[in-house]
């Protein structure tokens, strides 16, 4: 049937596009208002059990006087704050304080309330029956601390020092340990960026996305109404997006991904970047002006028979091909598997455009769905079949590569990368292997390796010299390694976000610095023998200073052999002391 192209669709009903729109960060549901939360965003909000841990804690014997929400903005705070109302009894919180994390800086007048609300911690604690409810991001409470000096109330500044410190702030100040003491079992510091959001079926990304099924009279769309009126469905991308990435199946192999980006960032993605990203990887770039109606650029699509349109906006492509403001967006596209180096992307980018229907049978064999009406993916595969795809074989070869990794038939993750991971989560094995390849990245990076033993600079390699001496360290075995958790800090807050390490830290000598993922592929390249580029030298200062400063260190020691490279470092010297018939000896061997 011919499309009616003057009315495509029934113009009365809402617009389930638009409600995709409102997902991203520019949307009206993008931030939960005090107090207030609209339909869409109750349908938005996940329960990942986090809310049942915190009502369990403040219902039970060890109830806090003052639970404290923290993280960055877009983490949840908010409308966590809204469930967990809902989930206790009514007048569990004696006092809520939500606007706080909405406040960059206190001005006097909000000091002074957050003064009175928190009166009861101004001679030790408060009693029994008191529970309140503060949210507050990191800069606001640094902000406060220094306020509620100022205004003279030098308890209450203990009471968020002792916050900040749990959130592990190094400019936090210090609290005496019997303040610290008295406040361990009333104050309950939870830190929302250390929840754990992707990397399994029951963390905060995979949960979300059978809420973007079309058809769900529960989901975002309500049902989206209005597709069931619509006669131009099949160059509707961005319904068919919504389908895909509400499969279970491509949905846990875009968790995978979004797991190496917070791997790779050293942190887990917030709430809001996540349906920031869920809306731009739907509407798959689809041009549409500021206030339009996206059902309205998919009709435009229809009108023109554009099949390369539909390809282009179809998932494997979308963010993928065309720029996103939305940091997630821009980190999954960086981890692009069609540039990732693999047999199998090499075998699907090598035959892409020679055989234009088999290209179009592949497309629907990965993407489409006996069960189901992928309509947009039968159309796209109509522009491969009939050599539509603007851009030729290389732009078919990479749709084809990701659509393959969607199908879970290309894989991500790099060998770095599980090592990586696998450390983190304890495996001594794992541990011992980036222990050693982190050693020999080293010093492949700032020093020698030399029969068998490492050497490091005694001096700044800053300055340039034509000569340097180096001093022989036993780099791998003084290489201190342990996973990146606050724990310590805030046993109780970290337990109940149920915190996970995504970086580690490396002790060299008296030096302490983060590993995380990237730092560490440079040093595995290095080891290798391949130089960080330019772009990666700035990874380095950090760790060039730890070198530096434990070269110096051991180099204090007279009886440490040393290493003497000349000529730019193509000769090498061995230069060690030794008793010999109690005489000290110095002797100076070539060894390069």
């Amino acid at each position: 049937m011919k499309p009616n192209w003057e009315e495509p669709f029934d113009r009365s009903l809402p617009s389930p596009l638009k409600a995709v729109a409102a997902l991203r960060s520019a949307g009206e549901d993008s931030v939960v208002s005090t107090k207030t939360m609209t339909s869409r965003q109750k349908l938005m909000y996940i329960t990942t059990g986090l809310e049942d841990r915190l009502a369990r804690r403040m219902l039970g014997p060890r109830a806090p006087a003052l639970l404290l929400l923290s993280g960055s903005s877009g983490g949840g705070k908010s409308a966590l704050i809204r469930m967990l109302e809902q989930t206790v009894p009514p007048n569990t919180f004696t006092t809520v304080v939500e606007d706080a994390t909405h406040a960059e800086a206190p001005d006097a007048d909000q000091t002074r309330y957050l003064a009175q609300v928190l009166a009861g911690f101004n001679d030790g604690v408060p009693g029994p029956g008191v529970h309140i409810l503060l949210a507050a991001n990191t800069g606001l409470l640094l902000r406060l601390e220094r306020m509620f000096k100022l205004a003279a109330h030098p308890a209450l500044a203990e009471l968020v020092a002792f916050a900040l410190r749990r959130l592990g702030v190094p400019a936090a100040s210090p609290v005496p340990a019997s303040r610290a003491e008295e406040l361990r079992d009333t104050v309950l510091v939870v830190d929302l960026d250390q929840r754990p959001t992707s990397g399994g079926e029951d963390r905060l990304f995979r949960r979300m996305l059978p809420v973007l099924e079309p058809d769900a009279p529960n989901g975002v769309l309500a049902g989206a109404g209005r597709c069931d009126t619509c006669q131009v469905r099949a160059f509707c991308a961005p319904r068919t997006n919504l389908e895909l990435l509400a499969d279970p199946e491509i949905g846990a192999v875009l968790d995978e991904a979004v797991d190496q980006v917070a791997l790779r960032r050293g942190r887990d993605v917030p709430p809001r970047q996540f349906w920031d990203a869920l809306g731009a990887l739907a509407l798959g770039g689809l041009q549409v002006p500021p206030g339009a109606d996206p059902c309205e650029g998919v009709a435009a699509l229809a009108a023109r028979n554009d099949l390369d349109g539909v390809w282009r906006s179809l998932l494997p492509n979308g963010v993928f091909t065309k720029h996103d403001a939305n940091p997630l967006c821009a980190d999954l596209a960086a981890l692009d598997p069609a540039f990732a180096p693999s047999l199998e992307g090499h075998d699907i980018i090598a035959s892409a455009g020679v055989d234009p229907e088999g290209d179009a049978s592949s497309l629907v064999d990965m993407l489409g769905d006996a069960n189901r009406r992928r309509e947009a993916v039968a159309t796209a595969a109509s522009a491969l079949a009939t050599g539509q795809v603007l851009g030729g074989p290389a732009a078919v070869a990479r749709g084809l590569a990701r659509a393959s990794w969607l199908a879970g038939k290309l894989l991500l993750q790099t060998a770095a990368s599980t090592i990586f991971e696998q450390a983190l989560g304890g495996d001594e094995t794992a541990i011992d292997k980036v222990v050693r390849v982190t050693a020999q990245g080293i010093v492949s990076s700032f020093g020698r390796y030399v029969e068998g033993s490492y050497y490091l600079p005694t001096e700044s390699l800053a300055q340039r010299r034509d000569s340097r001496v180096l001093v022989r360290v036993e780099l791998d075995e003084m290489l201190d390694w342990q996973p990146s958790v606050p724990e310590k800090e805030n046993p109780w807050g970290s337990e109940i976000v149920g915190l996970r390490p995504l970086t580690a830290r490396i002790l060299i000598g008296n030096s302490d610095m983060v590993l995380d993922l990237p730092l560490y592929e440079l040093l595995e390249r290095a080891a290798s023998g391949t130089n960080a580029a330019s772009v990666d030298i700035e990874r380095f200062h950090s760790l060039r200073h730890a070198v530096e400063t434990l070269g110096r260190t051991r180099a204090d020691d007279r009886d440490a052999p040393l290493l003497i490279v000349r000529d730019g470092g193509r000769e090498a010297y061995r230069a060690k002391t030794s008793l010999w018939r109690g005489q000290q000896t110095f002797r100076i061997t070539k060894v390069g």
